[in-house]
């Protein structure tokens, strides 16, 4: 199945990825001994916690950041999802758009001021709502 990875970007993505400034990557999987995968978001948000802990990220220059959540069965990446974050005032929200067209809203995660792009992204999945992939 290949490892997921989250590539963040800073800004708000246009339909350009190279016009952005890439922040950096969180790879790994991960997966259930005794139960059916993680759904996607689901297993996105256990890699975050993961990786999360261990390293430091870097936080946005504005409110706006992109992440593109891709799988690398080999030396190829499949792009999955796109999050387009806006985190202001201390409330984050993403639209998120699938591969396949489809699109949800994920609203009302807090973060504080300090918070890097990856913690506030997991914030925002913490918070998801039932019915998300």
């Amino acid at each position: 199945m290949g490892e997921l990875t989250l590539a963040f970007y800073d800004g708000v993505f246009d339909g350009d990825l190279a016009a952005l400034v890439h922040l950096c990557d969180v790879e790994g999987s991960v997966v259930p001994d005794d139960r059916p995968s993680f759904a996607l978001l689901e297993e996105a948000r256990r890699v975050l916690e993961m990786c999360g802990e261990k390293y430091a990220a870097p936080r946005a220059s504005g409110q706006h950041f992109t992440v593109i959540l891709g799988r690398k069965p080999g030396a190829q990446f499949e792009p999955l999802a796109r999050f387009d974050v806006v985190a202001h005032q201390g409330l984050a929200r993403a639209s998120v758009t699938y591969a396949d067209g489809s699109r949800t809203d994920i609203n009302g995660a807090a973060f504080e001021g300090d918070d890097d792009v990856v913690t506030i992204l997991l914030n925002i999945l913490e918070a998801q709502t039932d019915g998300m992939r």
